[in-house]
């Protein structure tokens, strides 16, 4: 009987207290990427487990924002682009002597990691039947050994449509089209060289997260960062992440260990809409050029209330140009 009561006793007092709460075991894997200036980029799917996926490398030089509350027409970074504004609106004024020794051309950059477009700040698009100021621009680019020349336009936008114009520099022919926005994807990719729409560069905008590319940008402005050369002297080409921004928030963290953060930690960061970051994960060994790891940087995304962190945990290879890393996820 005493021992009956004893258990009851301890039953009973074993109610009064609240049980510790536990952090869910969290999911992680690592995975490699390829980067190769010369080969298909990659394109990750955060979930678990992780999907990857190459899409098809294509010659394409411009992109219109697909966003229907948004205007933007942006360069292929990966080739790269340059872009001069000549303020002139009358397209068939734009020739071979437009440009001299002393223009001044101009290069999509990253500001606040955001990319700001070389091509027009389209203000006026924010009413409801939109146009230009349809100033014509030369782009200048190299490909396949050879150097283009074209000049561009954008006559206007009207409600979800770009209507561009569009030619080589020299006025051997001109071309007119339109540029449907489609929110499949997040851009609509456009060749000037073949005159054609391509649909095959991005995967559909359910179906990735972070994009592993190259951006092009100054040289001076991110000094810590390794770069590949271009035909530009003061402009590189570095490794970058392009984030679906219609999927997912970042922050970024260099104070925290990997093994720190945790769900609670993550709920608790400030977060922001961003497009592209450069050089993330990377340092530059300042006597070579060559890259290695940023150990010290955590990117942490949320994407509809779920949360993960990523970090660099190898390196093979130490040009930009062609290296491999392994990467780790981990769903809080």
């Amino acid at each position: 009987m005493k021992r009956a009561t004893y258990i009851l006793l301890l039953f009973s007092l074993s109610r009064c207290f609240t049980p510790d709460v536990y952090l869910p075991e969290v999911d992680s894997e690592k995975i490699n990427l390829t980067l190769n200036i010369d080969e298909p980029s990659s394109f990750i799917k955060l979930g678990y487990p992780t999907s990857t996926l190459s899409k098809q490398k294509y010659n394409w030089q411009l992109k219109f924002d697909n966003n229907s509350s948004s205007w933007g027409v942006y360069t292929n970074p990966s080739q790269p682009i340059r872009v001069i504004n000549t303020t002139i609106n009358r397209f068939e004024l734009i020739n071979n002597k437009s440009i001299d020794g002393n223009t001044i051309w101009q290069y999509d950059e990253v500001k606040n990691n955001q990319i700001q477009s070389s091509i027009g700040s389209w203000g006026d698009f924010n009413f409801s039947n939109p146009e230009s100021h349809k100033d014509v621009y030369v782009l200048n680019w190299r490909q396949d050994s050879v150097e283009y020349y074209f000049k561009f336009q954008l006559l206007d936008a009207g409600i979800n449509t770009y209507h561009i114009k569009y030619g080589p520099l020299d006025g051997t022919v001109t071309y007119t089209d339109s540029i449907i926005k489609d929110d499949i994807q997040l851009y609509s990719y456009f060749s000037l060289v073949n005159n054609i729409k391509i649909n095959s560069i991005e995967p559909q905008t359910d179906d990735w997260h972070i994009h592993l590319n190259y951006q092009v940008d100054s040289i001076s402005k991110y000094s810590r960062i390794p770069y590949s050369l271009t035909s530009t002297e003061n402009i590189g080409l570095f490794p970058s992440a392009e984030l679906n921004h219609k999927h997912v928030e970042i922050h970024i963290d260099s104070l925290l260990d990997y093994e720190q953060i945790n769900y609670i930690e993550a709920k608790n960061f400030s977060y922001e809409k961003s497009n592209s970051v450069i050089g993330l994960f990377y340092l530059k060994d300042q006597a070579t050029n060559e890259i290695k790891l940023n150990s010290r940087q955590n990117l942490i995304l949320r994407s509809q209330e779920e949360y993960y962190v990523i970090r660099p945990i190898n390196l093979i290879g130490n040009s930009v140009n062609n290296y491999t890393v392994t990467i780790e996820i981990k769903k809080l």
